[in-house]
């Protein structure tokens, strides 16, 4: 077991942890505190199907039509 100090500004350093770590605090009331690690659970940015509404027929028409007017086709 380790024992750590708070400092003035009510801070305590723990060796083990990383920067930007967050810890759930538990204050049991009888003198006990329990630490917890707590983890972002890791989301899909996108999930699937999620994107299905922006590709329709009508907006690939459109980009069709701007990529044929597009400046930056080689000449052919």
């Amino acid at each position: 077991m380790k024992t750590l100090t708070v400092d003035n500004q009510q801070r305590i350093r723990m060796p083990d942890a990383k920067p930007r770590q967050v810890f759930a605090y538990e204050n049991h009331g009888d003198g006990h505190v329990t630490l917890t690690l707590v983890s972002a659970a890791n989301t899909e940015p996108f999930p699937k199907g999620s994107l299905r509404k922006y590709v329709t027929a009508e907006s690939n028409a459109e980009l069709s039509v701007l990529a044929r007017s597009s400046s930056l086709q080689l000449p052919e």
